[in-house]
């Protein structure tokens, strides 16, 4: 049995940590709709916080549309601007680390 240890508060060494707790979670952003398909950006710790575009098709199939190491992320997010666009089943998107835009 471990020696309990007394600590001033929020001094003390805890085994679960930040990385631990956000790599558990993916954030869901962008939702957009194409026909009967539903589109997003998912931002994934566990990937380095890749944002992946992710579809929900008709056919109740979930896909990935952005493979990796692609980013579907952009800088001018802040000014209104998104980081995926679809047109007609088509996806165009910003990669983040070069700015370009993909289809």
């Amino acid at each position: 049995m471990k020696k309990q240890q007394v600590a001033p508060y929020g001094s003390w060494k805890s085994p679960i940590t930040s990385d631990i707790i956000a790599s558990g979670t993916n954030r869901l952003e962008q939702v957009v709709l194409d026909g009967e398909n539903i589109y997003w950006i998912e931002m994934r710790p566990a990937e380095r916080g890749r944002c992946v575009v992710v579809c929900h098709s008709q056919n109740e199939k979930i896909v990935n549309i952005t493979p990796s190491p692609f980013n579907a992320r952009t800088r001018v997010h802040e000014y209104g601007g998104g980081a995926f666009v679809i047109h007609e089943g088509t996806v165009y998107f910003s990669n983040f680390i070069d700015q370009r835009l993909y289809c």
